[in-house]
């Protein structure tokens, strides 16, 4: 075996205690001692990472993009109802993994705010591709334009993260975190596309 390869099978075995710390408990409440508890030294982990903050991130990164993969590969970006069904089938069968991804996506540490979102752009221009396919088979209202829709449909992207982040309650585990995000945006995005209202055919 190469060092290369004894260098990832390392890195792999990092990387799962890491999203098990981290998706379980959280950024706040997770440790590099807890993380070693899994039979990993301690060394090894300083060795490839500086520090809890530089594994977190990678941790995210590594959630970022297992997500959009799944996503893709799951038809996800052929419309807003596959999206969501695949986004439910992530999180159902990569428990850790969904944990990670929406505290980094609702509620992320202050200190590292500025590198997750970076991280997290690719999802937002994933988000946006799946929109504008989902505009693509609607007729829009008059005066309404695509870039009136996709700016809106980003706005209410962020109030609604921004808002789910302000109203959880300390303590809360990220799963539990994920099943309070999810239950509602279905509802959300639905209004959002197609209103509440019945319109009258009088007006």
């Amino acid at each position: 075996m190469t060092k290369k390869e004894k260098t990832e099978i390392t890195r792999s075995r990092i990387f799962a205690a890491a999203i098990n710390e981290f998706g379980t408990v959280g950024y706040a409440a997770s440790s590099i001692n807890n993380i070693c508890k899994s039979g990993i030294n301690k060394g090894l982990i300083y060795h490839n990472f500086k520090d809890k903050d530089e594994l977190y991130l990678e941790c995210v990164k590594r959630s970022c993009d297992d997500f959009i993969r799944y996503v893709i590969e799951n038809q996800g970006e052929e419309g807003f109802e596959k999206c969501m069904k695949a986004r439910r089938m992530f999180f159902r069968e990569h428990e850790s993994e969904a944990g990670i991804f929406m505290e980094a996506r609702t509620n992320p540490p202050q200190k590292l705010r500025n590198q997750i979102q970076k991280i997290c752009e690719s999802v937002d221009e994933l988000n946006t591709k799946i929109f504008e396919k989902e505009l693509a088979a609607h007729e829009l209202r008059a005066g309404v334009t695509k870039e009136d829709a996709l700016d809106y449909f980003l706005e209410i992207q962020k109030m609604y993260n921004f808002h789910f982040a302000k109203e959880l309650k300390g303590g809360a585990t990220p799963r539990e975190q994920l099943i309070l995000h999810e239950r509602n945006l279905h509802k959300i995005f639905d209004f959002m596309l197609y209103g509440i209202a019945q319109r009258s055919n009088e007006i």
